[in-house]
This record gives C-alpha cells, sequence and structure tokens, in this order.
C-alpha cells in the first residue's frame, strides 16, 4: 500500500465540503446569537472523520461493483486490501463519533445517528429508492451536528437552524439521484427528474426568503443567495440536455463543489455574511485537490 493509493481511498477532495458543513453550523449559530458549547470547534474534525469514514466504507461494501466499473480504484486494483479499509472506515466513524462525544451529548446523539445513516446507506440502502434521500439526509445531520453544539434536541430550534439543513440535505438528494448513473450515462427522464428537484429547492429557499419575516438577517446575504443559484445553474442546467456518462459525472463533481458555497450562504443568511467567506474558501483546497484526485 502507499500513499497515492491511500489518498485515492479517502477522495480528499470532499472532506473539505464537510468541514464546510460544520462551519457553517457554527457560524449560523454565531448569527442567530447563540453560544455553542466549548470545544464545539471539535465538530469540525468531527464532521471530516465521519465524511471519510463514508468515503472509505462505500468502497469497501462496492468492492464487487467497482471491480466492473470503477477497476482503477484502490481495492479491486488490490493496492490496498478490503480488510485494512474497513478498519480504517471504522476507525474514523469512532474517531469522529468520539470528538462529538467531547463537545456534548447533542452532538454524539446526532453523530450516532449519522455514524448509523452512513452504514445503512454504504451497507445497502443507496441501491433502493430512498438511497438519495438517506444520503441527503447524512448532509442535513453534519449541518445539524454542528447546530446541535449551542441548542438541545429538546429545545426549541430557530426556524432556520431547522431550515438550513432541509434544504442542504434536499440538494444533496437531488445530487445523488442524478449521480446512480453517474458511470453510463443517465436517461433523461432521471437526469431531468433529479434536475427538477434541484431547482425546485433553489426556488422553495429563495422564495422563502422573500417572504419571511426578519430574513435574511443581513441584506448582504443577498448576493450569497445570487451567486449560489448562479453556479447551481451553470453548473446542472447543461446535464439538462446532454447527460452522458463523462458529462454527468463533471456536473455530480461540480454539485459536490457547490456544497461550501450552499453552506457559506445559510450562514451569511443566518447573519454572518462576511465570515461566510471562511466557508467559502474551503472550495479553494477542494479544487486544487480535485486536479489528482477523483471527488466521486
Amino acid at each position: 500500500m502507499n500513499t497515492g493509493a491511500l489518498l485515492r481511498l479517502v477522495r480528499p477532495p470532499n472532506v473539505f465540503t464537510a468541514f464546510a458543513d460544520a462551519l457553517a453550523g457554527l457560524l449560523i449559530l454565531r448569527g442567530l446569537g447563540v453560544t455553542a458549547a466549548p470545544g464545539a470547534g471539535r465538530i469540525i474534525f468531527a464532521s471530516g472523520c465521519l465524511y471519510l469514514a463514508g468515503i472509505v466504507l462505500n468502497d469497501v461494501f462496492d468492492r464487487e461493483v467497482d471491480a466492473r466499473e470503477r477497476p482503477t480504484r484502490p481495492i479491486p486494483r488490490g493496492e490496498i486490501s478490503a480488510r485494512f479499509a474497513a478498519l480504517l472506515g471504522a476507525g474514523l466513524m469512532l474517531a469522529g463519533v468520539g470528538l462529538a462525544a467531547s463537545v456534548g451529548r447533542s452532538p454524539a446523539i446526532v453523530a450516532a445517528a449519522l455514524a448509523a445513516a452512513i452504514l445503512a446507506y454504504d451497507g445497502g440502502l443507496k441501491h433502493t429508492r430512498v438511497g438519495p434521500l438517506v444520503m441527503g439526509a447524512c448532509r442535513g445531520l453534519d449541518v445539524t451536528m454542528a447546530l446541535s453544539t449551542g441548542l438541545a434536541l429538546d429545545g426549541r430550534w430557530p426556524p432556520l437552524a431547522i431550515a438550513g439543513p432541509i434544504v442542504l440535505a434536499l440538494y444533496i438528494t437531488g445530487l445523488t439521484y442524478v449521480a446512480r448513473d453517474e458511470v453510463d450515462g443517465n436517461t433523461t427522464r432521471r437526469a431531468r427528474t433529479g434536475l427538477i428537484v434541484i431547482a425546485a429547492v433553489a426556488l422553495a429557499a429563495v422564495a422563502a426568503l422573500a417572504v419571511a419575516t426578519g430574513l435574511p438577517r443581513s441584506p448582504l446575504a443577498w448576493p450569497w443567495v445570487a451567486l449560489a443559484v448562479g453556479l447551481a445553474w451553470r453548473n446542472w442546467a447543461p446535464v439538462w440536455h446532454r447527460h452522458d456518462g463523462p458529462s454527468t459525472g463533471r456536473a455530480i463533481g461540480g454539485g459536490i463543489m457547490l456544497v461550501p458555497v450552499i453552506d457559506a450562504t445559510m450562514a451569511a443568511v443566518a447573519g454572518c455574511p462576511v465570515l461566510a467567506l471562511g466557508v467559502v474558501a474551503l472550495v479553494a483546497p477542494a479544487l486544487v485537490l480535485k486536479q489528482f484526485f477523483s471527488p466521486t
């Protein structure tokens, strides 16, 4: 086993999008005037560990499928054993839950739920109709884990703290639905159904902000909203007419890189439009690493 194979196994560009989820959750708390628990910053690393665990365990469960469809991945190529990858994935998952537990009871509960959702998805639900919803739930729980460092699970949550994770979860649901046929290309029906879901989420979110009282909490959030919608349109619109394997793969990779932009927009809407720059800055290392490692 070599370092290059290990890095290709964990697909490092994507972990920065998980960091963005957690950082956005913490900034939403700040914008709402909620004090996070001491050591809440550890939740960013917990998010990264759980995300990487999901990536690694996905390849463990999919090793037979990858042998046919993605033979260049480290496990089917024999560069990394399935046993080592399984132990690595389990270790990362335990580390993520442990880090969350070190912050507080509520983050520990959400982290455990996220770990269970990851295992359920990787272990077989990805091949069912509810697979995209489960993947979306994983992303929503990722943001929720950060929010729970300041909001008790048995307490009353502000509407934005509820809506933010839901918007991200639904976006990822649409993305995952389109990604199911990434290798061989989508049917027109599947591609357009996924795009309609993504468009509906964007329209509903913008409409809700337009009529909500007190939101966005800063007028400077509107440029963030425009940026997120504009970049999403640029990335996804071509798939409406062209959804072969390579085109779908490019759109999926770009769609994943949009996650920090969506996270930054949520932070801006909560009242942290300047600090949101720190969230979107996480796209930079992801894009650099994307030149060397596939994000999908």
